[in-house]
């Protein structure tokens, strides 16, 4: 009993020591005669660790020779240096029975038993958070191992040390932050926060509860990743570790607040020096998600309309100058004009007037191909961009389409609306330069084409008889495709945004046409829009890559899912689920390796009918992607209301991703608004490595484009490595 209260006794003391704050050396001190009352032949010893060339240094052993404590000074710790360098480099206890007989005492065996000391039982000396500070040991001058109570005693003054020690790290970090940074801290209203070089947090400002819910206390002493989304703790800790090699940082992460939600969170770490040595890392935390969200909001206002959430004319001029450039002048342009729309918004009031004109925009929206660009000029007159379709032959279709889609009656507030529309088409050349008369010619045209009497269209010039005889050849022609075998599929893969290994394939059909050879799709799917052809289409490439799936993944460890591109037109026509259940039936194929994809439009016309047969989809297994995302209406918080998986950025935001601030904006958005929503992301159109890496930096998650492969048969498909280029290349 006397020996236990004198152990208690000695325990309380250091305590005592350590909760004032004395020297450390004093505080080591007492625990070496604290071992020592009750050891009383052992020598004890502490070795200081430094991490920064990773060696211990005899620091206290009285009873030692001086030569001896000298020899003891900055050795290396390793698995055979010793009892105290194995236990060092273990972090674990090791007892050496017999220094004389333990090959690890090789190097220092002769010095050891010059000092008499035959064994030696070590602990190391380690923080809360597993950082190394030394060791604590204790040498006998005989060979031997320590009973449990031995044991206990040594293992309960190391933890003394090491408490003692994180004692005198918080009271030196807590002055420094006093002495400072106790202005910045009190009055700064964003979150501030100081760090050790461990990235634990030392200290935190009430602006850390005001963003992240969590007050001071319940934030020290753990590590910063603790608040940040795993898929950002790359960007955090390259940004700390160049803090803590003096570089200031700024970045931005997603972080957890303390009810659970995510929100986008802009960063500034700044190293702390004290006499010219980098002693923790500063921190300034901002909540940008509103302010991403503006930014956002911001940015659609000024190229949008919005009361359509169409692009505006500006928008319009901005893309047809783009297109126009990079496809040399093959381009189409449509202005819109609808017949009679100042009679019914004067007849029946301008909130008819303005819901007949939403109504609108959708209807000619879901008419177009994705990549086709629309936007609302003013009053009552739409432009319509068609890229890569700058002949009579490939404008007809669509021209004929949009008119038939208008002349379908509108039910707006009650009311049923008959309207219809004066069309006018300018066509670019290949060898001008000139896109901004294109504009101007539409613009004829529609004069024209009210002359001739409105519901029709007119080209502003050029004798198009010969492309429309060869036009409604091609409409008969495509009749027969699918029944004689003349369709065939295309896959191009999707991959894994940081390595680059094939993940999804995109089903793509083409033509095979026995006198013209390979038909553009550009040429014949406008013409099957157009004509309901789409909708044969559509089921032959449901179908086959269905089959196409189990040939591609025969011997494949991972299996590859397939996406299935959808027309509005055959989405909204009755049987639709239908034949998807029918096509993975046949095929046999699992529910959740076919992915289809609808477009935004899509979604925006008849939104409760789409969403429910999302929701039948979705139950079956099927995966559903937002294709061609921040062309259409845009809407982010949208999302949330569709049962979707995955939204694929436009083509059209990556072109310049690199040196267009607004695209990179847009396109950072998506990927941080789609991840808080629990969506995949994935980039349209990847062509360049500066595109690739952009992207991965992004924190995109798949990537599709020629970079890695175009669109190429099965039998090429079977061919591609697994393995495309990765984003470490």
């Amino acid at each position: 009993m006397n020996r236990i209260l004198a152990e208690l006794a000695d325990q309380q003391k250091v305590q005592d020591m350590i909760a004032n704050h004395e020297p450390f050396m004093d505080i080591l001190a007492e625990v070496t005669r604290m071992v020592a009352r009750q050891m009383p032949s052992a020598v004890v010893t502490f070795m200081l660790y430094d991490s920064s060339d990773d060696t211990l240094t005899l620091v206290a052993g009285d009873g030692l020779s001086d030569a001896y404590k000298l020899a003891m000074q900055r050795k290396k710790i390793g698995p055979e240096v010793g009892t105290c360098g194995r236990a060092a480099f273990l972090r674990e206890v090791v007892v050496t029975h017999s220094i004389a007989d333990d090959p690890n005492w090789d190097a220092y065996r002769e010095a050891a038993l010059k000092e008499n000391l035959k064994s030696c039982w070590s602990v190391p000396v380690m923080m809360t958070d597993d950082a190394l500070l030394g060791t604590f040991a204790t040498y006998h001058p005989k060979p031997g191992s320590p009973d449990d109570d031995q044991l206990v005693l040594i293992t309960r003054a190391a933890g003394l040390l090491a408490f003692a020690l994180a004692r005198q790290q918080d009271q030196r970090a807590l002055r420094i932050q006093r002495q400072r940074y106790q202005s910045l801290f009190t009055y700064h209203p964003d979150a501030v926060f100081e760090l050790d070089l461990n990235g634990c947090f030392v200290a935190a400002n009430r602006g850390c509860e005001h963003i992240a819910g969590f007050a001071e206390e319940n934030i020290i002493g753990l590590h910063y990743e603790t608040f940040v989304k795993e898929e950002h703790h790359e960007v955090a800790g390259q940004a700390f570790k160049l803090a803590c090699n003096g570089i200031p940082q700024h970045y931005e992460v997603v972080a957890y607040h303390a009810g659970g939600d995510e929100y986008l969170l802009e960063v500034t770490n700044l190293p702390i020096v004290v006499d010219e040595e980098v002693v923790g890392v500063y921190g300034i935390g901002k909540d940008i998600t509103r302010e991403r969200e503006s930014e956002l909001k911001l940015h659609f206002q000024r190229t949008h309309d919005l009361l359509t959430g169409l692009s505006n004319r500006a928008g319009f001029e901005a893309r047809l100058a783009e297109d126009y450039r990079l496809s040399k002048g093959r381009v189409a342009v449509l202005l819109i004009n609808l017949d009679g729309f100042a009679s019914i918004n004067d007849g029946l009031g301008h909130t008819v007037g303005d819901h007949l004109l939403q109504a609108v925009a959708n209807r000619l929206a879901d008419g177009l191909e994705p990549g086709d660009f629309i936007a609302r000029f003013a009053g009552d007159e739409f432009g319509v961009l068609l890229t890569d379709r700058g002949r009579v032959e490939h404008t007809l279709p669509v021209v004929e389409a949009l008119l038939s889609l208008l002349a379908r009656p509108f039910v707006i507030d009650d009311h049923v609306l008959h309207i219809s529309a004066s069309i006018g088409v300018a066509l670019g050349r290949a060898k001008s330069r000139d896109d901004g008369t294109l504009i101007q010619h539409a613009h004829m045209a529609v004069r024209e084409a009210k002359a001739q009497g409105r519901n029709t269209w007119e080209w502003y010039a050029g004798d198009a008889n010969s492309s429309i005889r060869e036009h409604i050849a091609l409409r008969r022609e495509l009749l027969d495709a699918v029944v004689h075998n003349q369709l065939v599929l295309y896959y191009q893969p999707l991959v894994d945004a940081r390595t680059g290994k094939m993940t999804a394939l995109e089903a793509l059909v083409r033509w095979r046409h026995p006198e013209r050879g390979m038909v553009p799709p550009g040429d014949f799917i406008p013409l099957a829009e157009s004509t309901g052809q789409i909708i044969d289409l559509d089921r032959w490439v449901l179908r086959q890559a269905c089959k196409d799936l189990h040939t591609i993944n025969a011997g494949r460890d991972e299996p590859l899912t397939v996406a299935v591109n959808i027309s509005p037109v055959h989405f909204r026509r009755n049987g639709f689920f239908d034949e998807v259940s029918q096509a993975i039936e046949e095929s046999g194929l699992d529910p959740e390796s076919l992915e289809l994809e609808v477009t935004e439009g899509l979604m925006m016309a008849g939104t409760e009918k789409a969403i429910e047969l999302l929701q039948k989809i979705r139950n079956l297994g099927v995966k559903v992607a937002i294709d061609d995302f921040g062309t259409g209406f845009s809407s982010l918080s949208y999302l949330r209301q569709l049962p979707i998986n995955k939204v694929k950025i436009d083509r059209s935001f990556i072109r310049d991703i690199a040196g267009g601030r607004e695209s990179a904006a847009i396109v950072e958005g998506i990927i941080t608004m789609a991840h808080h929503l629990g969506l995949e992301v994935v980039a349209e159109g990847i062509e360049t490595e500066g595109q690739r890496n952009d992207l991965v930096n992004r924190r995109c998650d798949m990537l599709q484009g020629f970079y890695f492969s175009r669109p190429v048969p099965l039998e090429d498909l079977l061919q591609l490595p697994h393995q495309l280029p990765a984003a470490d290349k």
